[in-house]
């Protein structure tokens, strides 16, 4: 991660109070890790730590939005992940010392604290809570894992796309039966969300809407036939 020296974090930013993985620590032990934490300010794009980076620390996201990333072996960006403010990451390698398993990048400007590994590990210790709710995390990452990587290995490139608009859409509040992505991601990011490229979006999306599957109103996508779309997925 680049050092920039313009880019302060003033006395009033280091605060960790609305950290998600902090919830459960009293606010004495919360204001004893302020004092503890490295304070960064990260630009757009920043790359904050990188696959097999051997660096340990736990960062807590303050202020802005970060993306995981990982790379197929032709160096295909895959999207794990978009964590915004009062998330966490890092804390696999905090605990077991090992390289980073991913990229992590700003999305925007960004407000970070940095825990190191020796402190992150005596805080699960003292507040057996944290412990208990980062265990519950790994637990859902390792169940929503499992669906992408069964997804990446089964789906054809089109089928991942369906895969992400069902996984996406959620059912309309009118009540006639169709669902929606009310603010539809670019293509680029559905396509490193699904393993493919913007073309596959594009032309996945179009082949919906030639059948009548899906239509678009403003920013949104409408599912016009849910069952179908999971027929193709299914196919």
């Amino acid at each position: 991660m680049s050092d920039h020296e313009d880019l302060i974090v003033e006395p009033h930013e280091r605060k960790l109070d609305g950290i998600e993985l902090l919830t459960e620590a009293p606010p004495s032990v919360v204001r004893d890790l302020e004092q503890k934490c490295r304070w960064i300010k990260c630009l757009t794009n920043e790359v904050i730590v990188d696959r097999d980076d051997e660096s340990t620390e736990v960062f807590f996201i303050v202020n802005g939005q970060v993306k995981v990333m990982d790379f197929l072996a032709n160096d295909q960006e895959i999207l794990l992940a978009e964590l915004g403010s009062g998330s966490s990451f890092g804390e696999m390698s905090a605990i077991d010392s090992s390289r980073r398993s991913a990229r992590v990048s700003a999305l925007e400007h960004t407000v970070l604290a940095g825990l190191s590994s020796k402190d992150f590990r005596h805080l699960l210790m003292d507040c057996p809570g944290i412990s208990i709710m980062l265990l519950k995390r790994f637990a859902g990452l390792i169940r929503t894992l499992n669906n992408r990587v069964t997804s990446l290995s089964t789906l054809s490139p089109h089928q991942r796309v369906y895969y992400e608009l069902l996984r996406m859409s959620e059912p309309n509040a009118q009540g006639d039966g169709t669902w929606m992505i009310h603010y539809l991601p670019k293509h680029e990011e559905i396509a490193s969300w699904s393993g493919t490229s913007r073309e596959d979006v594009a032309m996945a999306i179009g082949h919906l809407a030639r059948e009548g599957i899906v239509g678009r109103k403003h920013k949104s996508l409408i599912i016009k036939d849910h069952g179908r779309l999971q027929m193709l997925l299914n196919l």
